[in-house]
């Protein structure tokens, strides 16, 4: 499977176990059968299909953490061979979808195909500070503004111009979702209503679909139907070793699981436990008795790599549930502390 050779200013800033493991989890997302069980759950128009024809329709290499969200970046590399764009990771504030592919989906006639645009991304906090469905609705918007030029122009002697616009999917992956929303996937997408009278044309508008899925953060899993969502849950309890979540893979998802693959998971296990432990070290170290306090430390050290004024900081902080009545006096002990400490 593919590594990726560059990161960012803000990665660089990272516990080096923490790269690791979100490189480690891209990477077991990437892989195909796994995305094709995600999109059969999610994506409308694979609903029907089986998981051997989805993985068929997932058209060549799946990027990891190659496409800038960035506007005017996009679609830079689509539009220009050979851009380098290791050019850009010196600069601040640039995003990159964490997984991008498409679906080259049979049509209805016998030339015809249908074209999705489908990003992925994973991350373990449910309530980052902000309003995620609004991040995720931005990185649609993103992908289908980065299309002209591309997919559709508005050139006048096109006659198609927007209507060459392919429908795109933003799914977000929740991995340690508070209870209140586990097991549970949002779809936010656009509808048509009637604000007087009716008529019957039938335009096209369903270009855009924000998801977000919440996996349980005590792997309970009681409450839901979801074959998919269960299968996740066992991918991300760190509970389970990582012999067993390929047992588990292989034996109850029908996963074929690759030798790279093997190896991804059992990294996954594994530098997901050298935190633990370091952070484990580093509370005791510090006198940081409680589980919430350790993730408020995280989080603040998170947010001071994007923002550096306090109160600004201090209003994110409280808008995680978590943490909403948290003092400032709290959170200003963490953000005085050094990014790495190492």
């Amino acid at each position: 499977m593919e590594q990726l050779t560059g990161l960012g200013k803000a990665i660089v800033a990272a516990d080096p176990d923490k790269i690791r493991l979100d490189m480690t989890v891209k990477n077991i997302l990437a892989y195909k059968p796994l995305l094709a069980r995600i999109f059969k759950e999610v994506v409308s128009e694979c609903r029907e299909m089986n998981y051997d024809e989805i993985e068929a329709c997932i058209e060549g290499d799946v990027l990891v953490s190659k496409v800038y969200v960035d506007s005017g970046l996009t679609n830079a590399g689509e539009r220009i061979d050979g851009l380098n764009t290791e050019s850009y990771l010196n600069e601040e504030g640039l995003d990159r979808y964490d997984i991008r592919t498409y679906l080259r989906l049979p049509g209805k006639g016998d030339s015809e195909y249908i074209k999705l645009i489908i990003n992925l991304e994973a991350q373990n906090e449910d309530k980052p500070g902000y309003d995620l469905p609004l991040r995720a609705l931005f990185y649609c918007c993103r992908m289908i503004s980065a299309q002209q030029g591309v997919e559709f122009t508005t050139d006048s002697v096109d006659p198609v111009k927007y209507g060459n616009i392919k429908k795109v999917y933003s799914i977000w992956l929740c991995t340690e979702a508070a209870q209140t929303r586990a097991n549970s996937i949002e779809i936010y997408d656009i509808d048509r209503k009637f604000l007087h009278g009716s008529n019957a044309d039938d335009p096209r508008y369903d270009i855009l679909n924000a998801i977000i899925i919440y996996i349980s953060e005590k792997h309970d899993t009681e409450n839901t139907e979801s074959k998919m969502i269960r299968m996740l849950t066992d991918l991300f309890d760190e509970r389970i070793n990582g012999a067993e979540k390929i047992k588990k893979l292989k034996s109850e998802y029908e996963l074929n699981i690759t030798r790279e693959v093997e190896m991804e998971v059992t990294s996954l296990c594994t530098y997901a436990d050298a935190i633990e432990n370091k952070g484990i070290a580093k509370g005791i170290e510090k006198g940081v008795t409680t589980e919430k306090e350790r993730g408020l430390e995280a989080l603040v050290k998170s947010l001071k790599i994007y923002i550096h004024d306090f109160e600004e900081l201090y209003k994110a902080v409280i808008k995680n549930e978590t943490y909403e009545k948290v003092s400032k006096d709290d959170v200003m002990k963490y953000f005085h502390e050094p990014l790495q400490s190492n």
